[in-house]
C-alpha cells in the first residue's frame, strides 16, 4: 500500500462517491472550500493506493508545521484487514516531521443510543490501539462532540495551546460566520 497526493479531479471524485456517504452531511465542508484550500496551500488530500486503485482517503488542514487529520476513511469493501492501521502508520510516517498531528473522534458519552456507543467506542479503541493518543481537549464541531486525539509519539500540547490550534485550523477553512457558529470548546 502506498500514500500518494491526490489531483483536483481525484479529490472531486472522492467527494462526490465516497465522502458524501462516509460522513455525514453536517460533517462535510463543502467541496469548493476544500478546493480553495488545498489550492492556497492550506490542505492536504492523501488516497491510500493499493495496486494501483484507492482504497482511503484523507484530508489534511495545514498550519505552519501542523496539522489536523479532517477526514479519515477506508472504503467499505476494505475494512477490517488492517487497512486503516497501514493509513495511519503511512500518514505518521509522511508526517514525521510535523510538530502536532491532532484528529477528532467522536465522543461515546455523549453518543444518543447503545448502538451508537458501541460504534464510537470501538473507533475510538481503533485509533487508540493504532497510535494515538488522548490530548485532554474536547470540542464541539458542527453539533458533533468530539475527543481530539494526537497521532504519534507525543500529547501535542496543553489542552490550551490546542484548542488555540485547533480554532486556527478551522479559521482558516471556514467562512467567519461558519466558523463562530458551529466550532467550540466542551
Amino acid at each position: 500500500m502506498k500514500l500518494n497526493p491526490l489531483n483536483i479531479h481525484e479529490i472531486k471524485q472522492i467527494y462526490e462517491t465516497r465522502m458524501v456517504i462516509d460522513f455525514p452531511k453536517a460533517e462535510l465542508k463543502p467541496l469548493k472550500n476544500i478546493i480553495e484550500a488545498v489550492n492556497s496551500g492550506i490542505y492536504e488530500c492523501l488516497g491510500l493506493f493499493e495496486g494501483g486503485a484507492c482504497i482511503g482517503y484523507t484530508f489534511l488542514i495545514k498550519q505552519g508545521e501542523s496539522f489536523l487529520i479532517d477526514y479519515i476513511a477506508i472504503y467499505p469493501d476494505k475494512r477490517n484487514n488492517g487497512a486503516g492501521s497501514q493509513l495511519l502508520r503511512l500518514l505518521n510516517a509522511y508526517l514525521a516531521a510535523a510538530k502536532v498531528v491532532i484528529l477528532e473522534v467522536e465522543d461515546p458519552e455523549y453518543a444518543k443510543s447503545p448502538e451508537e456507543k458501541d460504534l464510537q467506542t470501538r473507533r475510538l479503541g481503533f485509533y487508540m490501539r493504532n497510535g494515538c493518543i488522548d490530548t485532554g481537549l474536547r470540542v464541539r464541531c458542527f453539533g458533533v462532540p468530539f475527543i481530539i486525539l494526537s497521532l504519534g509519539k507525543e500529547n501535542g500540547g496543553e489542552p490550551d495551546f490546542l484548542w488555540d490550534l485547533y480554532n486556527l485550523y478551522y479559521k482558516a477553512v471556514l467562512p467567519k460566520e461558519m466558523y463562530e457558529k458551529n466550532i467550540e470548546r466542551i
